[in-house]
């Protein structure tokens, strides 16, 4: 008798822990591969182009420019880290990319900024 109000007493409270826990909003867990998730591309790219903003003291237009610039290759390099493939295929695709970007900032910024920025050693 003792040991089926044992087990039946032990089974509510099991069943109550679960329900208690199912309440709670499960928080997604990270893999290590969504440090660049597509949420934070925005402010990624608000921070990249703040950065060079103090840096070389850009004007408004050539802020929006270079954000605009940084905002459109997230999605492809980040495509690019989270991608299939081995790292030296990764590191030499991002390094096409990072070329690719910065063949693209040196239109947006003077030869006298850009050769800064290539200073900096900045990587997106």
């Amino acid at each position: 008798m003792k040991a089926i109000l044992l087990s039946a007493s032990l089974l509510i409270a099991a069943l109550l822990t679960s329900q208690a826990q199912a309440k709670k909003e499960a928080k997604p867990k990270k893999t290590g591969n969504e440090w660049h998730a597509a949420g934070d591309a925005v402010t990624r790219s608000q921070k990249f182009a703040d950065d060079l903003t103090k840096a070389f003291t850009l004007d408004q237009e050539t802020r929006k420019k270079v954000y605009k610039l940084y905002l459109a290759n997230t999605k492809p390099a980040d495509e690019i880290r989270m991608g299939s493939g081995s790292e030296n295929e990764k590191k030499k695709a991002l390094k096409e990319n990072q070329v690719a970007f910065d063949e693209k900032l040196k239109t947006i910024l003077t030869r006298s900024q850009f050769q800064k920025y290539q200073k900096l050693g900045l990587i997106i």
